[in-house]
């Protein structure tokens, strides 16, 4: 059995090959895992047992005082791999009741062996109307695969149902059953558990958005069969991490300040220049070599007075607009920004400078805002060499839809938002998705972040990372990935030292430091 690749609160704790940060849909899986098993000569049936093994793995090394299990069971190939286990728990002297969804549904196939392996040893199916969850420690669901498309419904609607109202803890076998295996929607329940383990490959839909709390604490183990498997696919996206990312290079000796960017901040409104403060402490904190604000005259003694290594474009007008653009070499448009008189003004002149230069520029905050309002007016838009970096709301707002559809399947959003806009697109959230405007497959998601995160101001610092990677000379693509991976791993030191309750945006900064220094 392969090592599991654990996502615990988000981190990746072990790195196996780098196969196993592959992202995969649940039909590749379903077509290639049996071709890859019979080239090591794996039957299908030793495969479910493998499967089996790793629940049980699980249980032992998870749940080891859990001694009464209770198995819930479906009627596909998922409702096999929960006989298996039940088999395995009660060979290890465990206490263990099976329950079906539908006693009365016949299996076939490798299922219906792994369903006769249990009834040998006088297993029997209970209909799960007679069981009494609050009996058992420990739940292993079995309910659903991953093939589920459309909306389940009754007697499934109501196992799961209960299956959430219960206080055991769960583990589920693949996926929480009713969860979309590729998008990470509920269909339109789903089992809440505890630890997920998934085979062969991770399934897009459990790192991102909400399916990351369906599953919990999420395990993977490819039986296996992970080489041969990946030589037969192309992975929809890959899973990235601050661990896994290529450790940047040492600075020159003779290095100087001009050579690691001049990034501009432009934002701070009346009333609101604490999100352009924070952004440009995050870029100075991520490296940049220069950063100056170009903010509204109200909101200039605040950012004068935040942190002395800031410059400040003192002039306001066009003139001074253009002074800073001239000056700079990559922007960051957004944070603080506002959407009245003052800010639209400000945006226009940004936009109509980057039509004749190729700088690169961070969009975030109201900058969204005001070019989703500009691509509705039809007016032309070219953003070469941008990121813009979206939360639900403003992914919506860029697209014309509603935050509900947005998550219903973010990578399709996110890779919607970068083909429209024509630039790389960071939507942000639980496992942030990275999506690139002309390589639909080379898309990313970050396995680093926790829910202390979700403060104000964490993407106005999110937008001074990026900006600064785009400073020391990263594409936009290298730039977001490795922004967000360093945003997101800065956010887990602070949450492991403090917790994630009471984290504020401005305490990554120093975490910022460190993590790009020391690993």
């Amino acid at each position: 059995m392969s090592l599991p690749l654990e996502l615990k609160e988000n981190v990746i704790e072990q790195t196996p090959a780098s196969l196993a940060y592959k992202l995969v849909s649940a039909e590749q899986v379903r077509q290639h895992e049996l071709t890859a098993a019979a080239s090591l000569e794996c039957t299908s049936f030793a495969l479910m047992q493998r499967a089996g093994a790793a629940v049980m793995h699980c249980i032992q090394t998870y749940y080891p005082l859990a001694e009464k299990i209770l198995v819930l069971v479906g009627g596909g190939n998922n409702a096999g791999d929960g006989y298996i286990v039940a088999s395995l728990a009660r060979l290890h002297g465990l206490n263990v009741i099976l329950a079906s969804a539908d006693p009365t549904h016949t299996l076939s196939s490798d299922a219906l062996k792994a369903q006769q392996l249990w009834q040998q040893g006088d297993g029997l199916v209970l209909n799960w109307q007679e069981v009494d969850f609050s009996e058992y420690d420990l739940l292993v669901d079995a309910l659903l695969g991953t093939g589920l498309q459309g909306v389940i419904r009754s007697p499934m609607q109501d196992v799961i149902k209960q299956v959430n109202l219960s206080t055991i803890p769960v583990v589920s076998i693949d996926l929480p059953s009713g969860l979309h295996a590729d998008t990470g929607a509920p269909l339109p329940i789903a089992v809440e558990a505890e630890r997920t383990v998934t085979f062969v490959a991770i399934k897009p839909g459990l790192v991102t958005g909400i399916g990351k709390h369906f599953c919990g604490q999420l395990l993977l183990d490819e039986l296996a069969i992970g080489k041969p498997f990946f030589a037969l696919v192309k992975p929809q996206a890959n899973l990235i991490s601050w661990a896994t990312l290529t450790k940047l290079a040492d600075r020159q000796n003779h290095a100087n300040k001009g050579k690691f960017g001049r990034l501009v901040c432009f934002g701070g409104n009346k009333g609101m220049a604490g999100a352009v403060c924070l952004s440009a402490t995050a870029a100075l904190r991520s490296g940049a070599g220069l950063v100056k604000v170009f903010c509204h005259e109200h909101s200039q003694v605040v950012v004068a007075t935040s942190q002395p290594e800031i410059m400040l474009q003192i002039e306001t007008g066009i003139a001074a607009i253009k002074s800073a653009l001239e000056w700079s070499t990559c922007l960051v448009l957004g944070p603080g920004l506002g959407t009245d008189q003052w800010a639209k003004s400000l945006f226009e002149h940004v936009l109509a400078y980057l039509q004749h230069t190729e700088k690169p520029i961070v969009i975030d905050a109201d900058g969204l805002n005001l070019l989703a309002k500009r691509y509705e007016a039809k007016q032309v838009i070219n953003l070469a060499h941008c990121v813009l970096t979206p939360h639900p709301g403003e992914a919506a707002r860029l697209l014309g839809v509603t935050v509900p559809e947005i998550e219903q399947d973010r990578y399709a959003a996110c890779q919607a938002i970068a083909s429209r806009y024509q630039a790389v697109c960071v939507l942000k959230g639980a496992g942030t998705i990275i999506c690139h405007p002309h390589n639909s497959e080379d898309s990313y998601v970050c396995a680093d972040g926790n829910p202390g995160m979700a403060t104000a101001g964490m993407g106005d610092v999110l937008s001074g990372v990026i900006g600064a990677m785009l400073g020391q000379g990263m594409s936009g693509q290298i730039a977001a990935n490795y922004g967000v991976c360093l945003h997101a791993a800065a956010g887990d030191r602070v949450a492991s030292e403090y917790g994630q309750r009471g984290m504020i945006a401005s305490d990554l900064f120093q975490p910022l430091r460190v993590l790009l220094n020391y690993r």
